[in-house]
């Protein structure tokens, strides 16, 4: 990725020429080759006229590469639904189009024309959340960490990175307190939750997953893979024949209770195989905040259909680093983002399960 592509996708650094000289393994590890940086460095030095401000020219010329691979690796939000560019800070509010399709067909009349098609258009409003950090290095720690052979400055860049990347996956999930900004766990637009299946053994009835494993271990397979169906079977019928179980699906599942996902009952067989053979376009992402105050929830959704995402995570800012600013004898660089959370266009494609 070179500056001006990350500017596209949301990421800002003032001043910057490039990203420092670097390499990618098989795995996608970056390695930065301070060697080549240092002799880049020294070549821009012999090429410079005009008096600095002292600022370290490895932070003005230079970005670590690696703030990207943090900045846009997945936290398991952007797994569910992707994450989208709109708008800039500036921008305090947004309107987002939803369409619905209405009217039908009749048979064929020279006289008729009672039947019509046409479009119910309604608008989602959404503000735009500016939020920041700041990174301060002074001189004398910045040449202790360099005995050590430490890159002081660029650690403290993935750190305000990393911070910036998970303030966003907080908003995706609950949005902003006090702001027209919600998050996948607390729109106001979903349909009612669901519950789980009664399993009834000795006269008690349970619902949990961790109960039906305790009183009903030799069947506890069937009761996760009943659950999930019924959860499918909502999602079903508010859509019709929009969508069957050859449909792309991803289910979110908490990581606290994953594992009865792979317990299997009497007859060696798992809800999760039982549901890859059933759902073949089956994506299983663990969210562990679908855990929460001791209740565990399921969330199954098709994020597409006819080319129209179901929901998306929009934000404004990606990563903004700004100027840097000498002090008498230390740095500082401020870093922002901005986001508008989650915006739901089709509810009926979201189904969620409470109390498993």
């Amino acid at each position: 990725m070179d500056i001006q592509k990350a500017k596209e996708v949301g990421l800002t650094f003032e001043g910057a020429q490039d990203f420092m000289p670097y390499s990618t393994d098989a795995n996608g590890v970056i390695t930065v080759d301070f060697d080549a940086a240092a002799k880049n460095l020294a070549m821009d030095a012999d090429l410079t006229t005009a008096p600095n401000v002292n600022v370290p020219a490895a932070l003005v010329t230079y970005i670590d590469p690696q703030l990207v691979p943090i900045l846009f690796t997945s936290m398991n939000t952007t797994k569910v639904f992707k994450e989208t560019k709109k708008g800039s800070w500036t921008d305090k509010s947004f309107q987002f189009g939803v369409e619905e399709y209405t009217g039908g067909v009749t048979a064929y009349s020279d006289y008729a024309g009672n039947i019509t098609s046409d479009v119910n258009n309604e608008w989602v409003e959404r503000g735009n959340f500016n939020f920041q950090t700041v990174l301060e290095y002074g001189e004398l720690e910045e040449a202790m960490a360099g005995r050590a052979k430490l890159s002081l400055a660029s650690q403290k860049q993935r750190s305000a990175a990393f911070n910036v990347a998970k303030a966003h996956n907080n908003i995706n999930l609950y949005g902003v307190a006090g702001r027209n900004i919600y998050g996948m766990l607390n729109d106001p637009n979903y349909n009612a939750a669901t519950t789980p299946n009664v399993v009834t053994v000795g006269g008690n009835n349970y619902t949990s997953w961790a109960d039906k494993l305790q009183y009903d271990a030799a069947n506890i397979g069937n009761h996760v893979y009943n659950d999930i169906s019924k959860l499918w079977g909502e999602l079903a019928a508010k859509n019709g024949a929009n969508i069957d179980q050859n449909s792309p699906l991803v289910l979110g599942v908490s990581n606290a209770i994953a594992h009865y996902l792979n317990i299997p009952n009497t007859y060696g067989l798992t809800a999760q195989a039982m549901l890859k053979t059933n759902f073949p376009n089956l994506t299983i992402v663990q969210i562990p905040e679908l855990s929460s105050g001791g209740t565990n929830t399921l969330y199954l959704t098709v994020p597409e259909l006819y080319g129209v995402r179901t929901a998306e995570f929009a934000y404004t800012e990606k990563a903004a680093y700004g100027r840097i600013v000498p002090q008498l004898s230390s740095y500082k660089q401020k870093v922002r983002g901005g986001s508008c959370g989650f915006i739901l266009k089709r509810p009926s494609l979201v189904a969620r399960m409470q109390g498993v």
